[in-house]
């Protein structure tokens, strides 16, 4: 049976699986101060792991070994940063620690993937989502991939988006219209919140023109 720190190092040089080559991406994080690797999974990018940071669990994504692609790692700090930087502890992204070409650490966002928290906290869980989705709009970075359920996290007391590889900055970003399209309206979530079809649609053409009085409908829809 393959050891736990042999398969750690063919992850961390994953899909290649070199061992040598995660040995040394090992050895840098923990020079670093990162311990305590553990994978957690593997993306078309990267693969992500949690680790500890200065007593802190933290989330480290490793840049895939057959990502041609030099400045994805940094590109993503970038935003996460720019974000930090803007809302500081209120940022709806997770708080970027530190990076190399290969490797990202941030912070770890521990909660609820948006549906199953949905399901204890709906009407609470909808508006803390409409923030962090409003947060990007008006930072005028696009998520790109807000559909994905599994992007949304509840940590009890907001949503955090997660994953930004994918993410570019755009005059006018479309992240709570995807949000309100996809998940309230497209997947019927809006008939739970006890709203009309016809009342999410006519507050989303008024976010459309004044972001800030169109998310205060929102509000009021869903009685806040």
């Amino acid at each position: 049976m393959e050891s736990q720190s042999l398969r750690l190092c063919r992850l961390l040089d994953y899909p290649r699986q070199e061992v040598e080559r995660g040995r040394e991406l090992y050895q840098k994080l923990k020079s670093l101060g990162v311990t305590g690797l553990e994978f957690v999974s593997k993306g078309y990018r990267g693969v992500v792991f949690k680790g500890y940071f200065k007593g802190n669990p933290v989330a480290v994504k490793v840049k895939r070994s057959d990502v041609k692609k030099e400045s994805l790692v940094e590109r993503e700090f970038s935003f996460l940063k720019y974000l930090f930087e803007l809302y500081a502890d209120e940022t709806p992204a997770p708080v970027p620690l530190l990076y190399t070409e290969d490797f990202l650490v941030m912070e770890w966002v521990s909660g609820k993937p948006f549906p199953e928290a949905f399901k204890e906290e709906p009407f609470k869980v909808v508006k803390e989502a409409l923030i962090s989705c409003y947060k990007l709009d008006l930072a005028k970075v696009e998520h790109s991939e807000i559909k994905g359920s599994k992007h949304l996290i509840y940590t009890g007391e907001r949503v955090k988006v997660i994953d930004f590889e994918s993410a570019k900055f755009k005059e006018r970003p479309r992240n709570l219209l995807q949000f309100v399209g996809y998940h309230l309206i497209g997947k019927k979530l809006f008939k739970e919140l006890n709203l009309k079809e016809e009342e999410l649609r006519r507050a989303l053409e008024v976010y459309k023109e004044e972001p800030d009085r169109g998310l205060k409908a929102l509000f009021k829809l869903i009685g806040f």
